[in-house]
């Protein structure tokens, strides 16, 4: 939509603003499990909704960092009898019908979930937004001569619950501990 609907105060066929971009660099993190309780560095469902619909949409997005989760499904949370449950009912896709991602978009990754970019590691000897933190660093360079810092040229490989990626310092669990059901 380039206008407003009129479902708000704004009224109807009002112009919407736009910024015109042709392509976005993403950075993205570990798409391995967080233990239970944490809020890790992983790049998943909201933000892969966001990876999905810039490419439905032609604006070229370039991935830097690692694979993401692969959640392109999303739910309705229902209660019944004080349990909530969260059964899969959906699955999101773009303007072009897409929305088999499951394993996760690859930076330098081949097939349909596979996006230009670079494989970098997180780097936590930088602060976020330091021109020297690993991940802002190759997204700059990138933009500028369209190359990979060499340490971080490897092949894209996929990522599972069961295969960390060590470059992220994460611990990871197994999903069965994640997910649990509680009876009364």
């Amino acid at each position: 939509y380039d206008q407003t609907l009129g479902f708000s105060a704004t009224p109807a066929k009002q112009p919407l603003p736009s910024l015109g971009l042709s392509r976005v660099f993403v950075l993205t993190g570990s798409g391995n499990q967080q233990p239970q309780g944490t809020a890790g560095p992983s790049t998943c469902s909201a933000s892969e909704s966001i990876i999905n619909g810039l490419r439905g949409v032609d604006v070229a997005v370039i991935q830097i960092g690692s694979s993401t989760c692969g959640k392109p499904y999303g739910f309705y949370p229902q209660d019944r009898c004080g349990t909530t449950y969260f059964s899969i009912q959906f699955q999101g896709v773009n303007d072009k019908g897409f929305g088999d991602y499951t394993d996760g978009f690859v930076p330098t990754g081949a097939g349909p979930a596979g996006l230009p970019g670079c494989q970098v590691a997180d780097d936590f000897a930088h602060a976020l937004g330091d021109p020297a933190e690993g991940r802002l660093a190759a997204a700059v360079g990138y933009r500028a001569n369209l190359t990979c810092p060499p340490a971080t040229s490897a092949p894209a490989r996929q990522m599972t619950a069961f295969a960390p990626d060590a470059g992220d310092g994460l611990v990871v669990t197994s999903p069965w501990r994640q997910n649990r059901i509680l009876e009364r």
